[in-house]
């Protein structure tokens, strides 16, 4: 472990106790040591679950967890969370389709300018059952092989969370941000904004399509095994469990200069990133619902670096809605970052390996690691979702839910429109003619 590391751990320990922003305890906000709302004692697993990482676990929730160490050490350091059984959500997840409180999203509603859901380009119908025939066994299959991966790698929930985020988001959710650039092709690999896609969450979907592939051959897409990937990872993480249909075919293209157009920038401001939802049929409700899977993951130093050395272009100045603790402690864990790209920090400073609503929490409390996680909070718009969400997890994990089941199902391609690759990495018989 880096001594920037151990540095880390030392000096935001005071977090909780300090509080972040004036006034009193935020809502249903615990002392520090305190267990939190439905947290079992140290050492007692959830109900029906296998945790590892257990006393790990217990020292992130205290506040000691910024990741001043190359992204493998710093988030295996966070350790593995709680395991499910394949297709069980964990005790105490609301089911989707119960009625949230606050403002609930319709159900079903389908995107500006897009066919209602189970009606996508191609002409054919999702299904739950798509494969019940054909491949009976796809789903098990997956989740056994993602899970395993997962155990083995604990920044694989949020490599695949993110890499689905960024298929779907360009062109739709379609495999097309699997396809391997060539000498001879550029794919969506070549952008910019991807090149930091994490190798484990590649590595996952290449080893449940070779696990298909034994089983069942050119039947599953890779489409269809990145966003089954992305929700079983999400429930194994302590997230919910959703509805998720199949028959998605496999992309014939794959753009190198839509990502870093299409993509949402981490110094957007918040007019732009509302902008760049709007334009594919969201919400601002599911824009921010959506946002909260940075629950999982971390960021490079170079993404918020401009905030903790040179905010608004003067050296040496620090943006002052940051909380201070945080800040100095990234201020050290990041110093050599243009030597070493591979510094990182978890976005969920405080529960980085389990899914639940503490990024919202954190937003509160100053604790946000982007520029667009600052605006998150500070804007009018959104400010009482991330409340909302700060206060009430099961409101969160519906909304989150129902937001991610309608970005499932954005821009999928089926019929002729599509392919089922042999292989995610490169199309069957070469990309379609421009």
């Amino acid at each position: 472990m880096r001594p920037s590391f151990l540095l880390l751990l030392v000096v935001f320990a005071g977090v909780l106790a300090g509080g972040a922003r004036a006034g009193p305890p935020l809502a249903g906000e615990n002392l520090p040591g305190q267990l939190l709302p439905g947290e079992k004692p140290p050492g007692q697993p959830l109900p029906g679950a296998a945790v590892a990482g257990a006393t790990v676990a217990r020292a992130i929730v205290a506040g000691a967890a910024v990741a001043g160490a190359a992204v493998a050490r710093a988030i295996v350091a966070g350790a593995a969370f709680g395991q499910s059984l394949p297709g069980q959500p964990l005790p105490g997840q609301p089911l989707v389709g119960e009625k949230p409180p606050g403002q609930p999203l319709v159900p079903g509603q389908p995107l500006v300018g897009e066919k209602p859901p189970g009606q996508p380009l191609g002409g054919d119908k999702l299904s739950p059952d798509y494969y019940a025939q054909t491949c009976p066994r796809a789903e098990r299959i997956v989740a056994e092989v993602v899970q395993s991966k997962q155990m083995a790698n604990p920044t694989t929930a949020a490599g695949v969370l993110r890499l689905f985020f960024h298929d779907c988001f360009v062109s739709g959710c379609d495999a097309s941000v699997l396809v391997a650039a060539t000498a001879f092709e550029k794919s969506e690999q070549s952008a910019e904004i991807n090149h930091s896609l994490p190798g484990d969450a590649f590595d996952a979907v290449v080893r449940a399509k070779l696990a298909l592939e034994l089983e069942c051959p050119e039947v599953v897409s890779c489409a269809d095994i990145l966003a089954l990937a992305a929700r079983v990872l999400i429930t194994m993480t302590g997230g919910p469990r959703y509805p998720i249909s199949f028959g998605r075919k496999d992309s014939l293209t794959s753009s190198p200069t839509a990502p870093d157009k299409e993509m949402p920038q981490s110094n957007f401001t918040m007019d732009q990133v509302i902008k760049l939802f709007q334009d594919k049929g969201f919400t601002v409700q599911e824009m921010v619902a959506l946002s909260g899977g940075h629950t999982l993951g971390f960021s490079h130093c170079k993404e918020f670096a401009q905030r903790i050395y040179d905010y608004q272009g003067k050296p040496g100045n620090v943006d002052p809605t940051m909380n201070p603790v945080l800040s100095k402690g990234l201020q050290t864990a990041c110093k050599e970052y243009l030597k070493d790209p591979t510094i990182a920090a978890f976005n969920d400073v405080m529960t980085p390996g389990k899914f639940d609503n503490m990024y919202f929490v954190n937003l509160e409390r100053g604790l946000g690691l982007l520029a667009t996680d600052e605006e998150m909070w500070s804007d009018k718009r959104t400010q009482p979702f991330v409340k909302l969400y700060a206060s009430n997890p099961t409101a969160f994990f519906d909304d989150f839910s129902r937001a991610i089941d309608k970005l499932s199902l954005f821009g999928v391609k089926t019929g002729a429109a599509g392919e089922i690759r042999r292989r995610c990495d490169t199309y069957n018989h070469g990309p379609m003619p421009k």
